[in-house]
């Protein structure tokens, strides 16, 4: 490997574990200047790949991708404007999926953000049940108290749909064994998550009145009935899932009084991500290693 291959990779963890460092012990607040300033260093890393133009464009391309699809997740409150500086940036350094380092199959020329968020995606989905569940204090207060018929259904569907998936690849598109393990462990958790969505939830959330609302915050309208979000929406036109400066200051303006159930504990994105970036190295798509 040269020395601006093993450069490029080596910025590119150094990037990541920042990002999840000021995601885990920053309150989740990552400083704009170093946000905008990874993607600039993203871009030089691929202007970096002058002559080949192909992958310039390539690399280019695919942030653009990022950017736009980031943007309309962002503005609906779905991730943090960070993420998508830190997916962009990521793309940015490295486009295309290199070989891995501890598997020799071929990654076929796919995007390294893609392997990235494969691998983020199934890690999250690890996490979640095994993290929140414990804080949402499931065996203290009772299973019964806190799942409902449509909780169990839910899962009961979500299992239906894995064991389909399942036999379907077993026809068509046989697994590893390493793929059948990695999908049942994914449809456990999976479950899990569905059937203890709303304890998991609440264990995320605070009820904060509107003086404490914060640029960036994601209001958790799952908790909301939608009576209660048609009265904030006739009381300022534009209430939605992320609290942004302005809608912040309508607020106020409106004298709203009620608490709003906002996500402060949150697993950050950050987290998932430096673990899909590290995966991605090592192992390169998760869906090539387990087929």
């Amino acid at each position: 490997m040269d020395f601006l291959s093993t450069f490029r990779i080596g910025s590119l963890l150094v990037i990541a574990l920042v990002y999840m460092l000021f995601d885990l012990f920053n309150n989740r607040n990552v400083p704009s200047i170093f946000a905008y300033a990874t993607v600039a260093f993203g871009a030089l890393m691929t202007i970096a790949y002058y002559p080949n133009l192909q992958v310039m464009g390539i690399s280019a391309l695919i942030a653009l991708i990022i950017c736009g699809l980031g943007y309309f997740l962002y503005r609906t409150g779905q991730i943090g404007a960070a993420d998508v500086t830190e997916m962009a940036a990521i793309s940015l350094i490295l486009p295309i999926q290199p070989v891995a380092y501890l598997a020799a199959d071929p990654q076929f020329g796919l995007p390294f953000i893609l392997s990235v968020f494969l691998a983020a995606g199934v890690f999250a989905l690890l996490m979640i049940p095994l993290y929140y569940m414990p804080r949402a204090g499931l065996l203290k207060r009772g299973l019964g108290k806190m799942v409902k018929n449509r909780d169990i259904f839910k899962g009961v569907v979500l299992g239906a749909a894995y064991a389909a998936f399942l036999v379907f690849t077993a026809y068509y598109f046989p697994l590893s064994t390493i793929g059948v393990i990695a999908v049942v462990v994914v449809m456990a958790c999976s479950i899990a998550t569905a059937v203890f969505e709303r304890p998991i939830t609440d264990s995320m959330v605070k009820y904060l009145p509107i003086s404490q609302l914060e640029e960036g915050d994601i209001i958790a309208f799952n908790l909301m009935n939608a009576k209660d979000i048609s009265a904030m929406r006739r009381r300022v036109k534009s209430f939605d899932r992320l609290a942004t400066i302005e809608l912040i200051k309508k607020l106020k303006a409106s004298k709203v009084r009620s608490k709003l159930p906002v996500y402060r504990s949150a697993m950050p994105l950050a987290l998932p991500l430096f673990i899909g970036v590290v995966a991605s190295l090592l192992l390169g798509n998760v869906i090539l290693l387990v087929i």
